[in-house]
Formats: C-alpha cells, structure tokens, sequence
C-alpha cells in the first residue's frame, strides 16, 4: 500500500538536471558535465520548470568552474609555487566548491517542490 496514495499530476522531472548537477560536482565530474550539456542541449520540448532548472544547473556548472580555475590561477601568479599558493587555492577551491553544492542541494529542494530555481532569477 503506498504511503501518500497516488500522485494527483505528473512529474515536471526537473529533479533530473539538478541531479546531474550534483553528480556532477560530488561523484562524476566530467560524465556530469556532458549529461548537463546534452540536456541543455535538449531542452527545448521540456516543461518550463525543468527548463529552468536545466539552464541554471548548466550555467551554474560553468560559473562554478570558471570562478574556481581562475581564483586559483590568480593564487598561482600571486604566490607560484609556494605553501602560500596551495593554502590560499586549497582554502579557495574548498569554500567555492562547497557553496555550489549548497546550491545545488537547495535546487534540488526546489526541483522536488516543481518550483523554478532561486538563482539565477532570469530563471525563475
């Protein structure tokens, strides 16, 4: 016997590229990344939601990289190769990595609820 009964509408399944996002950043780095560019890829028969979540998932994943790859390369021209560099780009790489799994998790939140992503508002 299920628990809540049966649904009463469809799954919009935005949770898909949010999903995709996460794996993306936590388990399959590259493999996540080419999902996320195929759906966004692919997005234009989608419902609105997961079009939404789509784009901000794919657009999230490019700022996330570019933000860390270049903080970590103004390290490397700062400091080269010195303890001060691998402190600073750890500490860098760590914070900015982490708050985009946040991000993530709080779009997955939303996803489940079918409810357009919080950032980037263009989005919404």
């Amino acid at each position: 016997m299920p628990y809540s009964g049966s649904q009463t509408k469809a799954s919009s399944g935005a949770v898909v590229p949010v999903v995709w996002y996460l794996l993306n950043l936590l388990a399959l780095p590259v493999i996540g990344f080419a999902v996320l560019l195929w759906l966004f890829m692919n997005s234009e028969q989608a419902s609105t939601i997961r079009r939404a979540h789509v784009r901000a998932a794919f657009y999230m994943s490019i700022i996330g990289a570019v933000l860390i790859f270049s903080g970590v390369g103004v390290f490397w021209l700062l400091f080269g190769n010195t303890g001060n560099f691998w402190s600073g780009a750890i500490v860098w790489a760590i914070v900015l990595h982490t708050s985009f799994v946040l991000w993530g998790m709080i779009a997955l939140a939303q996803a489940i609820g079918d409810k357009p992503p919080y950032f980037p508002r263009k989005y919404r």
